[in-house]
């Protein structure tokens, strides 16, 4: 569980290293982004599937976005049985506009547990067709 948890700081680390390098700072709000499919894991091996939130951009470059995402999620936990129940996040992401990857890096409120539970995930955001 250790390593477990070391792998977690390592990667939010590294996420905030990854965000630091972004220059161009043009900050913009999307309320509900559309298109988009995150999956996350914690640290007590909890999956959490998100399908998009209010999203801050702050540094936005020709390749890639970052900034502060706000992830009303549900979460998946397997004790004696499968738990399923809402959870809120907050963190921050990283994402390329080419291929749609998202990472992210957040923090899910759970209150029956400990205060804050860290989470890693991946995700796919799809591109909206154009309107003629």
């Amino acid at each position: 569980m250790r390593i477990f948890k070391s792998f977690f700081n390592a990667l939010v680390s590294v996420g905030f290293f990854l965000l630091s390098f972004q220059v161009q700072a043009q900050i913009s709000f999307e309320f509900m982004p559309t298109g988009q499919v995150n999956l996350m894991i914690d640290e007590e091996q909890s999956f959490y599937l998100n399908i998009g939130g209010p999203t801050l951009y702050l540094f936005d470059s020709p390749n890639s976005k970052s900034g502060i995402l706000f992830a009303p999620s549900l979460k998946f936990k397997n004790e004696e049985s499968l738990k399923v129940a809402p959870a809120n996040g907050a963190g921050v992401f990283w994402q390329n506009k080419n291929s749609g990857l998202k990472l992210t890096f957040l923090g899910f409120y759970d209150s029956a547990n400990q205060p804050w539970n860290l989470a890693f995930g991946i995700g796919k955001i799809f591109k909206a067709s154009k309107k003629k």
